[in-house]
């Protein structure tokens, strides 16, 4: 059975192909890969272009630019605890409002009847 598939017997005929077919394939397929090949070689030489002169300014300016990355940060870090601090204000505020309705505008509190949870708050 394997050498019937090796001679190239496929349904009781052997399947060739046409000299034209295979020229006419192989400039399709060239010119398809010809500038996919032609991109990413200038993309490969721009990088390393552009590596090679960054590379010392990198080095030259690394003293600068290492602090500042830190002070950047850290100044991100402490916009970050000032936005809890300020949700945590607001979310005390608005309980403060809520207890002082509840006390001084005669409202009921929401939670009368039941045992107070910690999620009624």
């Amino acid at each position: 059975m394997a050498d019937y598939y090796q001679k190239g017997h496929f349904g009781g005929h052997s399947p060739q192909i046409s000299g034209v077919k295979l020229v006419s394939a192989s400039v399709a397929a060239l010119a398809t890969v010809g500038p996919m090949l032609w991109m990413m070689g200038f993309s490969f030489l721009a990088s390393t272009t552009l590596l090679l002169v960054c590379s010392p300014l990198l080095l030259l300016f690394t003293p600068l630019l290492l602090p500042a990355a830190f002070l950047f940060m850290i100044t991100l870090a402490g916009f970050a605890v000032a936005d809890a601090m300020a949700l945590t204000g607001l979310h005390l505020l608005g309980g403060i409002a809520r207890e002082t309705r509840v006390m001084f505008g005669g409202l009921r509190p929401h939670y009368e009847g039941k045992e107070r949870g910690f999620m009624d708050y």
